[in-house]
């Protein structure tokens, strides 16, 4: 059962992902900014969410993606996402689309 939860709320998520590329690519300036009014809000909350769970504790380990019984510093793979998709991404490369890190061969 666990697993088909999973699988629907991955779609459902993947889903949403592709309606709001095809939003952003083919509608018109005035459904684009209403979709900026709230969507942006809904993903920088998320985002902050997302990252506040993968925190560094005291010793610079992520609890998420840091094993207790490994010594030193795990890097987090959400803290390099995040720092690749909001900060690093500046070369206009294009991001969007469903599994886009796959198809280009890359990791996010």
């Amino acid at each position: 059962m666990d697993e088909v939860l999973n699988l629907t709320l991955r779609a459902a998520v993947h889903d949403r992902l592709d309606y709001l590329d095809t939003l952003v690519g083919k509608a018109d300036e005035l459904s684009k900014s209403r979709l900026a009014d709230t969507v942006i809000t809904q993903l920088t909350s998320a985002w902050r969410e997302l990252l506040a769970a993968h925190e560094p504790d005291e010793h610079g380990r992520c609890p998420a993606c840091s094993a207790p019984r490994l010594f030193g510093r795990s890097r987090c793979t959400v803290w390099r996402t995040a720092h690749s998709c909001l900060i690093a991404d500046t070369a206009g490369r294009s991001r969007s689309g469903r599994h886009h890190f796959r198809r280009r061969g890359q990791t996010p």
